[in-house]
């Protein structure tokens, strides 16, 4: 309705940025706002479902994103995203409870 959705991290990829089974709120990103290098987004992927990486490069209307981690899939399995499969620009994460 607003443009906002929350999400759930459920794996390592994101580590040490975003830790597993945070939680996550992005906002709809204008498209014709530029993505800055660095900027995390949610992701609907075709083949992987709803993920989050970094935005890295922007190759004439094709969006490149990497995870943060060792085991994170590579760039190339992400293969190049385009611009209807963005859920939204992260905006704020919240870690996991810390058990006791």
């Amino acid at each position: 309705m607003f443009g906002f959705s929350i999400g759930r991290v459920r794996g390592n990829s994101m580590l040490p940025r975003i830790q597993p089974d945070s939680y996550i709120i992005t906002i709809k990103y204008p498209k014709y706002l530029p993505k800055r290098t660095g900027q995390m987004f949610y992701i609907d992927h075709p083949r992987y479902g709803p993920i989050v990486k970094t935005f890295t490069s922007n190759d004439n209307g094709n969006l490149w994103f990497c995870g943060e981690s060792s085991d994170s899939i590579s760039p190339k399995e992400i293969g190049s995203i385009s611009e209807k499969h963005l859920i939204g620009l992260v905006i704020w994460v919240s870690p996991p409870k810390q058990r006791v």
